[in-house]
């Protein structure tokens, strides 16, 4: 009877182990970089992320100031965040993980937190306020 028990529970178990990998490894991806706002429209930045760091590049065609670049965790967790006062026509920037600081001055790092999402808002010349957010892709 106990033999038949651990039978059954290791074929279990491995039938949820490959379901559990199956569905991590099978996720829809668009085809595009993924840098559309919230609201639908076209985005305001161009973001690249890799393993290092991330890049924020300004698309729209004004200057835009007090911009906010956040990384926002799995849970409710302190919010990584990097301020760059003014980000011209066409520029990027070009910003390492560690930069990113929590309220309390924690440095991001990606053994310790597992993100969610990246968000960016900022303001033009004209006193739009922008905002969109991307998910976390690696």
């Amino acid at each position: 009877m106990t033999n038949q028990f651990r039978n059954f529970s290791t074929v279990f178990a491995c039938v949820v182990v490959l379901g559990w990998i199956l569905s991590a490894c099978s996720s829809a991806s668009s085809g595009s970089a993924g840098t559309t706002g919230t609201s639908g429209e076209a985005a305001f930045v161009n973001i690249e992320l890799t393993s290092f760091s991330l890049g924020v590049e300004n698309r729209t065609g004004q200057t835009l100031t007090d911009v906010v670049v956040a990384i926002r965790p799995v849970g409710n967790y302190t919010v990584f965040t990097k301020e760059i006062p003014r980000l011209d026509v066409g520029q990027k920037r070009e910003m390492t993980l560690s930069e990113f600081r929590g309220r309390d001055g924690t440095p991001f790092n990606l053994r310790v937190v597992r993100p969610k999402d990246i968000s960016v808002t900022a303001v033009d010349l004209s006193g739009q306020e922008h905002e969109m957010s991307m998910p976390w892709k690696q």
